[in-house]
């Protein structure tokens, strides 16, 4: 059975003999002093936010704080991970949202809509008879969560053939924006992953209901990995030597080491590490985030920010629209260990004069990401597990 907890005492669970005591979260405070300055920038009603303390089966743990409100959609406002109820909480996301919804169309010049620059749309209230168990709807009816297994990994190496499911909860809310509703969902899994998605769905703009557009999803996520001040960021590459028989390869990590923005390359199958430079497991290896994106093709605008795919910057409450990037990394900060944020896109296509199932409402289309900690566990997450039956 999932746990929810609500409250944070420190507990002693008696186990037979033995006591475990529980770890409450402690956000840091160098993540804890940028609350105020966050709420003051952002100078919108921030709406009534949702803590809970999620724990599964595994005895992992999730401290979250959701949210979702006009403009933005979806925010995550704090997230926690533990890896047992008596191991230490590690701080991982400060805030987590969408920066920027772009929808430019292909033919028509001034249909080329900023859906959270330009406008601020309000999330829908959920209805629960439509979303009914094992989903929840909380947040003042705005989001919808779910708890539910995923398959971990398998080992059928040896006589002990292994298959393991775990948990994770979903989060989503629905952002109303004119004909389009954006779904905005966020899975945090008992082994400490991260998924990220966005997906749009209803009619097609009644004006050019045939022509062709994009849905580009910015995401902004200030990533505090046991705190705000000692991270940093590094581009992953991957290089394939073609020589003329049994060609090989090299894997290598570039440091961010100032603000810019860089260009996802499939061949090199690019992903953005965010590493803490406090934080390390029981090997002795640095603790690190992954973003590894999940797309189907990139997108390109005659609109700057458009012109890259992620984008590295120096924490600036005010920095929070995607559209002002270019400007936000004029000054070239450096972003070696220190207060960082990411910022990612991925974009779905609508081609022009769509299919037929897409007349009356379009189904969803999903672009998104995985956060994949790496050396966040010693091994394996939970390996080998019960031992499974002949």
């Amino acid at each position: 059975m999932t746990k929810f907890v609500f409250a944070f005492p420190i507990l002693a669970l008696a186990c037979g003999s033995i006591a475990i005591a529980q770890v409450p979260p402690v956000t840091p405070a160098d993540s804890a002093a940028k609350a105020a300055a966050q709420a003051a920038a952002l100078g919108m009603d921030v709406g009534a936010s949702v803590s809970q303390t999620v724990e599964f089966e595994s005895g992992s743990r999730w401290h979250l704080t959701v949210n979702a409100v006009k403009k933005f959609g979806l925010v995550i406002t704090g997230a926690s991970f533990q890896k047992s109820r008596a191991s230490p909480s590690i701080y991982v996301l400060f805030d987590g949202r969408l920066g920027e919804i772009f929808v430019p169309y292909h033919h028509t010049v001034d249909q080329r809509f900023g859906d959270i620059s330009e406008f601020n749309f309000e999330p829908l209230t959920l209805n629960p008879a439509q979303f009914p168990p094992p989903r929840e709807i909380i947040g003042g009816g705005k989001i919808c969560k779910e708890v539910r297994d995923y398959l971990a990994y398998m080992n059928f190496l040896g006589a002990n053939r292994r298959v393991r499911y775990g948990q994770e909860v979903v989060y989503f809310s629905v952002l109303n924006a004119s004909n389009y509703q954006y779904i905005m969902e966020w899975t945090f899994r008992d082994d400490g992953a991260i998924l990220v998605r966005a997906g749009s769905t209803g009619p097609k703009y009644p004006f050019t209901p045939n022509e062709g557009h994009m849905h580009n999803f910015t995401w902004r996520l200030d990533i505090d990995l046991d705190g705000a001040s000692y991270n940093s960021a590094y581009l992953t590459r991957h290089f394939e030597r073609l020589t003329p028989t049994d060609s090989t390869a090299t894997d290598k990590k570039e440091l961010i080491e100032k603000e810019r923005g860089l260009v996802w390359n499939p061949e090199k199958f690019n992903t953005l590490l965010i590493e803490s430079n406090t934080l390390k497991n029981g090997n002795m290896r640095p603790t690190s985030y992954e973003l590894v994106p999940m797309r189907t093709g990139t997108a390109r605008h005659s609109e700057a920010f458009t012109k890259r795919d992620f984008w590295v910057t120096r924490y600036d409450p005010s920095e929070i629209l995607a559209v002002g990037l270019p400007t936000y990394v004029r000054d070239g900060l450096s972003t070696n260990n220190n207060d960082l944020v990411i910022w990612y896109t991925g974009s779905e296509h609508h081609e022009d004069n769509s299919r037929d199932e897409d007349f009356n409402t379009v189904p969803v289309l999903w672009t998104g990401f995985e956060l994949i900690p790496n050396n966040l566990f010693d091994k394996t997450p939970f390996y080998p597990g019960p031992t499974p039956s002949p």
